[in-house]
């Protein structure tokens, strides 16, 4: 049941970073360029901590890398399924499209130009800040009954996790022959802070994937993919998968195989690779 519950939140993280846009509004200075999830993290938090009220408390975070630069338009009328489940997105910037900037570093780093950051506040409203080569805005929110139900599902990042660049570290023995005959692959970092549900719960977890797959918006075709499920307290790898025809844009959850013994009772972070997967199509 509780994994049943995990997969319906993932819809409101689905949405909440599936339909982003390039921010436009004032935005707040940080360190420039690529960052990992520590670096951009307080870049983001200090963005989004006087909009609307403050209050807001981090559930989730993606950052994605793509060889190329890449720009979505975005698409308000796919918002339908959105409304329709008594939820409203509320846009705050009036920009038309979301870039990603290329990036030519290690995959192995952790670091990305592009972070999302979903937070939730005292009345459960849900809000996106993306963090583009340091520099953070404020871009959305999402109101209403039924996301503000799922919102409660998912537990805050702890303070202690580890960094993105250590969930790499990692599971770099893992994905050692993948980003050798790939280097070039997209990527991405995904943190969930957790799912609690009548008591059952599922720890934060970080999901580092690579693929083949283009970062655009409606890719076709197959593509290898690496993925892997790391303990966002401990650094602990629970599972590694390799799928070398893996469909591009494909958003179904897939547990990683089991590693080093451990049980693979823990599917990899769905929320939120489930989250970037349907941001970028992966």
């Amino acid at each position: 049941m509780l994994y049943i519950v995990a997969a319906v939140a993932v819809v409101v993280v689905v949405l909440l970073v599936a339909f982003v846009i390039l921010p436009a509004i004032t935005s707040s200075g940080g360190p420039s360029g690529p960052l990992t999830y520590s670096g951009a993290k307080p870049v983001a938090d200090s963005a989004m901590s006087g909009y609307d009220g403050g209050g807001w408390t981090l559930l989730f975070a993606v950052g994605l890398v793509t060889p190329t630069s890449e720009s979505f338009p975005t698409n308000t009328s796919a918002l339908g399924n959105l409304s329709s489940s008594g939820c409203t997105y509320n846009i705050v910037t009036s920009a038309s499209t979301y870039t990603v900037p290329a990036f030519t570093g290690s995959r192995s780093s952790g670091e990305t130009p592009a972070w999302e950051f979903g937070y939730r506040n005292g009345t459960d409203a849900l809000g996106i800040a993306s963090v583009i080569n340091g520099k953070a805005s404020v871009f959305a929110t999402i109101t209403g009954a039924e996301c503000a139900f799922f919102a409660q599902l998912l537990t805050p990042i702890p303070g202690n996790v580890i960094d993105s660049s250590q969930a790499a570290a990692d599971v770099a023995p893992d994905a050692g022959a993948f980003l050798a005959a790939y280097p070039n692959a997209s990527a991405e970092f995904a943190i969930l802070g957790g799912v609690n549900f009548l008591g059952h719960t599922l720890p934060a977890q970080w999901s580092v994937v690579y693929t083949t797959c283009t970062v655009t918006p409606n890719p076709t075709g197959t593509g290898a993919r690496f993925n892997a499920t790391v303990n966002a307290l401990s650094g602990t790898v629970s599972g590694v998968e390799t799928n070398n025809s893996a469909v591009c844009g494909n958003t179904s959850i897939t547990a990683a195989a089991p590693v080093h013994g451990a049980p693979s009772s823990t599917p990899v972070a769905p929320s939120t690779a489930l989250a970037a997967r349907s941001a970028t199509n992966f």
